[in-house]
């Protein structure tokens, strides 16, 4: 859990006034485009497989750490990016959980370490 709460983190000391709206929809058209979006789906699915194996019994736990990353982005620029990154922070968690390694998502994690919110993984 430490690991996560690093990341909420993160995100929570990142100047969102600098962005404006063009970058922001350039971050949405990034986050729908093929290559990002079926490497998320991918990781999704190997997660829930594996979810779906074990006893996970983490789901309150996930729809607040989903809850938090939504309220810290959605304050500062809009509920459809705020979207992705509550989604975005339920797989880091869900993947923390079951122990589950990928480099894509090594990635992911690393952009939110880095106080960024989209960039090319």
């Amino acid at each position: 859990m430490k690991k996560i709460k690093k990341l909420l983190d993160c995100i929570k000391n990142i100047d969102y006034s600098q962005f404006d709206e063009d970058t922001i929809n350039e971050w949405l058209d990034f986050r729908d485009c093929e290559t990002f979006d079926s490497e998320w789906c991918r990781v999704n699915n190997e997660i829930s497989k594996i979810k779906d194996q074990c006893n996970y019994t983490f789901q309150n736990q996930n729809n607040q750490i989903r809850k938090e990353a939504f309220f810290i982005v959605v304050d500062s620029i809009g509920t459809e990016l705020a979207d992705y990154v509550s989604d975005d922070f339920g797989l880091i968690f869900d993947s923390m959980i079951v122990e589950y390694e990928d480099e894509w998502l090594s990635k992911l994690i690393d952009m939110y370490r880095n106080g960024k919110i989209c960039g090319n993984l």
